[in-house]
């Protein structure tokens, strides 16, 4: 029994505190009731925050004792929050003097007090009255390790002065760390000690990224805050130079053959690493549809350097001008790619399915493909529109294109009727030329062809976790809880504010009953808005070893498998498909691989999570200095948030800008967070008003733009931005 296995058999327990007599009778079997293992096990659980020690000598599982574990989120203002791990706890406010040493990122355990004076002074709006105050008690685990910022020399050495306004504090390096550092260089600080309410941090420069205005080092300034690196280690390399062999007549004994099959790749223009392949049969009232997927599991064996290193990062990290790969690029983009006409090893699934999309039949092989075609979305996409050049260049495969978009559309049509939620909600396409300069920011184009491998490579997920579920065995499943109450409540609170007669049950909410709000929504101009708000009144989708269901695919069972190149959990899964193949999962395997989808499941949320992030920063970054030399320009847009210290409008290519309360029209401004609307005595502003707005300034700093209203001279001069 692990720790996970351990917490989860807890929770079916009444009683929140237990003695060691007690929690002996609950694992004493597993370690043939040996106190000392027994006791061992506890102080690991003690010191991970997992289980505390209670006044009365008892222990209590964190979170039924008072004292909550979470993450700490810093402040620049001095003060921060703490994000309760567990689902439904409200972010808990921790004024300065309640740090207690924490820097943000730490993990903590946070008791709840009853203090909420002095709060008002810190003006913060997250979760405002809703949050409540606690103090930091412990520090279990420095997630901040480095930090990434700018040298400024001082008598005796240097400050660095953080990018990251939440560390909150200034790092000083002494001469001899400075490692020949200069001023006004981005670098990265290694931290020695941190800052307490007596002393700063201290750190030691360990890499120097460049000038602060040298180009590319804007963006490699959030990789490092992140710790991401480009390079892979050294023994990495090496043992991927040895495995990265084409496949010979060994590796491809037993596998079924698919090299004579008419196999294709789709995926956009800039895609160097082909996880899937995809091939198509109709067979009268039947369609056989067969998904290739890498095998990766084949080259990447379990616990050698190369898997070690897959499982630190968890997934491949995407930028607009670089990427950052879960494996070396030799395997990624070359022996574990479906590069067209050459031999590759595949785990591939076989679908049949019925004229109506429904699943009849499906299996999982160990096969070898060879791609004919590298297709792109935007060439099918011409395919499905009629395009004569296209069609006729690629005549040996229109009629299996044709058929494909008839199945996804079939797919989708179950999907729908199932209550998938699809919130359509605009993601952002940055392009650069070779000198790695923005040339234009637009809406991303989701075509048809986007929605044939989206349909087939979740109906494949769905019909490999739905066997593993049936066969009981250890798995990493995706998981989309279904929302809280709470969350489900506040935004009803907010429909209901914008006046509108629409409402999601609170208790018991279906798939359907969000997928309802999302029709009726559609094509509206209050669309983009509510969808956002109700998408962030969601569950966040995660990892987890439970086959508890997906609610946003409306489906009970479904996993990633079909992204081994860049995803870990798909990696696993795959070593489990083959080993289950193969007959061994059993004994030994069966028990470590029991253990090891807990921790695999977090790492890999986890480590999503940080991957979100960090792209999600550089999109600002890069829009800011696309906005840099816009500076005069005029736009339309539309107001999609609103904060009393002003609006955010939203351009149709998805930059956003704020148009600070100040920079409004002179009048007495009042808040209305219930409705979101921001009124004076002559002015008011709403979600989902239109406005026209100039820019007055980019900052790469904050990565920010910002807007002022437009004059009626200024709305003569609005240029139109092409999506």
């Amino acid at each position: 029994m692990n720790k996970y296995q351990f917490l989860e058999k807890l929770n079916t327990f009444k009683e929140n505190y237990f003695t060691e007599q007690q929690l002996m009778k609950i694992v004493g079997e597993e370690i043939n009731y040996d106190k000392a293992q027994l006791k061992a096990f506890i102080g690991g659980l003690i010191a991970s925050g997992d289980l505390v020690i209670t006044e009365r000598r008892k222990l209590a599982k964190t979170g039924n004792s008072g004292i909550i574990k979470g993450s700490f989120v810093g402040n620049a203002r001095g003060f921060g929050f703490v994000e309760p791990y567990a689902k439904g706890v409200e972010d808990i406010f921790i004024p300065e003097r309640n740090i207690n040493g924490a820097v943000h990122g730490d993990e903590v355990l946070v008791k709840l007090v009853s203090e909420n004076r002095n709060r008002r002074k810190y003006n913060f709006r997250r979760n405002d009255n809703r949050s409540k105050t606690g103090e930091i008690i412990k520090i279990l685990k420095r997630n901040l390790t480095q930090i990434v910022g700018v040298v400024m020399i001082v008598p005796g050495g240097a400050v660095v002065e953080p990018d990251d306004k939440r560390f909150g504090e200034q790092v000083f390096v002494s001469n001899e760390n400075l490692n020949d550092a200069k001023v006004n260089q981005k670098v990265v600080v290694k931290l020695l000690t941190y800052p307490s309410r007596n002393q700063m941090a201290t750190g030691k420069i360990i890499e120097i990224l460049g000038d602060v205005n040298e180009l590319g080092v804007d963006t490699l300034s959030i990789v490092r805050s992140y710790g991401l690196t480009e390079k892979f280690p050294e023994e990495v390399i090496n043992e991927a130079k040895k495995v990265a062999i084409e496949p010979d007549a060994k590796a491809k004994k037993g596998r079924r053959d698919f090299t004579k099959d008419l196999v294709i790749t789709i995926d956009g223009e800039d895609a160097r690493d082909f996880d899937d392949a995809i091939s198509l049969v109709v067979e009268k009232d039947k369609y056989i549809l067969s998904v290739h997927i890498a095998d990766v599991s084949h080259y990447v064996k379990q616990d050698s350097e190369i898997d070690k290193e897959a499982y630190r990062r968890a997934t491949s990290v995407y930028f607009p001008d670089m990427v950052l790969p879960m494996l070396p690029e030799m395997l990624s983009n070359n022996i574990c790619s479906l590069n067209p006409n050459v031999e590759r090893l595949s785990l591939s699934v076989i679908t049949t399915f019925d004229k109506k999309g429904n699943v009849l039949d499906y299996e999982v092989v160990n096969g070898v493909i060879k791609s004919k075609y590298r297709m792109t979305y935007t060439k099918v996409a011409k395919i499905f529109e009629g395009d004569k050049k296209l069609l006729k260049e690629y005549s040996e495969i229109v009629s299996m294109l044709l058929n494909m978009k008839t199945l996804a559309e079939l797919l989708i049509a179950r999907r729908d009727k199932a209550g998938q939620l699809d919130f359509d909600i605009p993601e952002v396409q940055i392009e650069m030329n070779e000198q790695q300069k923005i040339t234009n920011i637009k809406r991303k184009e989701r075509t048809m062809a986007d929605r044939v491998i989206e349909q087939f490579m979740v109906v494949t997920n769905e019909v490999v976790a739905r066997f593993f579920t049936k066969e009981k065995m250890p798995f990493v499943y995706r998981i989309h809880e279904v929302p809280t109450p709470e969350k489900i409540k506040f935004f009803n609170n907010f429909i209901s504010a914008m006046g509108l007669n629409l409402y999601v049950q609170e208790i018991d909410v279906t798939p359907k009953d969000v997928q309802k709000i999302i029709t009726t929504v559609h094509g509206k101009p209050l669309q983009n808005i509510i969808n956002t708000m109700l998408l962030r009144s969601m569950q966040k989708a995660k990892y987890d070893p439970r086959p508890i269901g997906h609610f946003g695919l409306a489906l009970k069972d479904y996993c990633h498998f079909t992204s081994p190149i860049r995803r870990y959990p798909d990696l696993v899964i795959h070593r489990i498909i083959k080993l289950f193949l193969n007959g061994e999962m059993k004994g030994k395997t069966r028990k470590f691989y029991d253990e090891f989808v807990y921790p695999a499941s977090t790492q890999s949320s986890d480590r999503e999570k940080l991957a979100d992030d960090a792209e999600r920063d550089v999109d600002d970054l890069k829009k800011a200095e696309y906005m840099l030399d816009k500076a005069g320009n005029v736009y339309e847009g539309y107001v999609c948030s609103i904060t009393e210290n002003g609006l955010f409008v939203q351009l149709p290519n998805t930059i956003e800008g704020m148009v600070p309360v100040e920079n409004l029209p002179k009048d007495k401004y009042s808040f209305d967070e219930q409705k979101m609307i921001l009124s004076g005595i002559k002015t008011k502003f709403k979600l989902g008003q239109k406005v026209v707005v100039k820019v007055e300034r980019a900052d790469l700093i904050s990565r920010r733009v910002y807007f002022l209203l437009a004059t009626e001279e200024d709305k003569n001069k609005i240029i139109r931005i092409e999506i």
